[in-house]
C-alpha cells in the first residue's frame, strides 16, 4: 500500500478529519489532502510527528513489512525503558501476550488490528502446540507468558534426575509442608527462624516439624545455620522464597483448566520425549 493510502487509512482509523490531523502538524488540510492523492508527499521533518500522530511506525507508514531483529530488540527496549517503573513489567506482559498472538495469526493466517485493551478485558488462558514447542499462557489473576522452544533432544533431560524430582514433587504433597511454604512466603528474605517458631505459626505437630524441615531444604526454601551462643548448640533456618518454585505453583492452575481458551491451536503429532 502507498504512502499517500496510508495516510488516509490510518487517519480514519483514528478518526481523524483532515483538517484535525492538520492542525496537529502544523500545516494546512489542503496539504493533507494533497498527501492522500498523491499530489506531493510530506516534508521530511514532519515524517516522525505524522508517525506518532497515527500512532504507528516509520514502517508502518510507508507500508513496509520486513523487520530485522537488531531493529525490533531496540524498539522493545525502549519502550520498556520509557514506560514507568510500576508499569514495565505490564509493559513487558503485553509484549509476550502479542508474541502469542503472533504465532496463532502464523498458523491461521489471520491479520487483525492491535487492540490495546485486549489483554485486559481477555481474562482466559491460552496455549499453542505443535512439533516446534509449546506456549503456556494465563491472563487470570496469576498473569504469565511462558514460552518452550523445542529442543533438538526433546524434552527429556528434566527426566535425568527422577530421583530429584520424586522428591521435590513428595515435599509439595504434604499438607505441613505447604502450610509452611505459604508461611514463608509471607516473609522477606533471610527471615531467621528456629523449628520451634516454625512449629508454633503454623501448628505444626512436635512429631512433625523434622519433616517439615526437611522438605523445606529440598525444596531450597530455607538454608540451614549451626551456631553455638553461651556455650550451646542452636540452629537457625534463613528464608529463601524462590521466585522459581512460585512460577511453578502458579502453572499449576493451568494442568487442571478446563474453560474456554481465548486462543488455542493444538498441531502437536511428535511425542515430548525421545528415545
Amino acid at each position: 500500500m502507498s504512502l499517500s493510502a496510508n495516510i488516509k487509512r490510518l487517519r480514519l482509523e483514528k478518526n481523524l478529519t483532515q483538517e484535525q490531523l492538520a492542525t496537529k502538524l502544523g500545516v494546512s488540510a489542503q496539504a493533507v489532502s494533497k498527501w492522500e492523492t498523491s499530489e506531493t508527499y510530506p516534508d521530511g521533518a514532519l515524517l516522525v510527528p505524522l508517525a506518532n500522530e497515527l500512532a504507528v511506525s516509520l514502517d508502518e507508514l510507508f507500508g513496509n513489512e520486513s523487520v530485522s531483529m537488531a531493529d525490533l530488540s531496540g524498539r522493545i527496549m525502549k519502550l520498556i525503558h520509557n514506560a514507568e517503573g510500576k508499569d514495565r513489567f505490564h509493559v513487558a506482559r503485553d509484549i509476550g501476550w502479542q508474541i502469542e498472538r503472533g504465532l496463532f495469526n502464523c498458523r491461521m493466517e489471520l491479520k487483525e488490528l492491535y487492540d490495546p485493551d485486549e489483554i485486559k478485558n481477555q481474562k482466559n488462558a491460552s496455549y499453542i502446540l505443535d512439533d516446534n514447542g509449546f506456549t503456556i499462557v494465563s491472563n487470570g489473576k496469576e498473569p504469565f507468558f511462558a514460552i518452550f522452544p523445542q529442543p533438538e533432544d526433546g524434552y527429556g533431560d528434566f527426566l535425568n534426575d527422577k530421583e530429584e524430582l520424586k522428591k521435590i514433587f513428595a515435599a509439595l504433597s504434604h499438607g505441613d509442608t505447604m502450610n509452611a511454604l505459604i508461611y514463608l512466603y509471607h516473609k522477606t528474605e533471610n527471615y531467621v527462624f528456629e523449628s520451634a517458631v516454625l512449629e508454633r505459626d503454623c501448628k505444626i505437630a512436635k512429631d512433625q516439624i523434622s519433616a517439615v524441615i526437611d522438605d523445606l531444604l529440598t525444596l531450597k526454601l530455607i538454608w540451614k545455620q549451626e551456631l553455638t551462643i553461651n556455650g550451646e548448640k542452636r540452629v537457625l533456618y534463613y528464608s529463601r522464597p524462590s521466585h522459581k518454585l512460585l512460577a511453578v505453583l502458579l502453572m499449576t492452575r493451568e494442568i487442571g483448566y478446563k474453560g474456554a481458551y481465548s486462543l488455542q491451536s493444538h498441531l502437536r503429532n511428535a511425542p515430548f520425549l525421545k528415545e
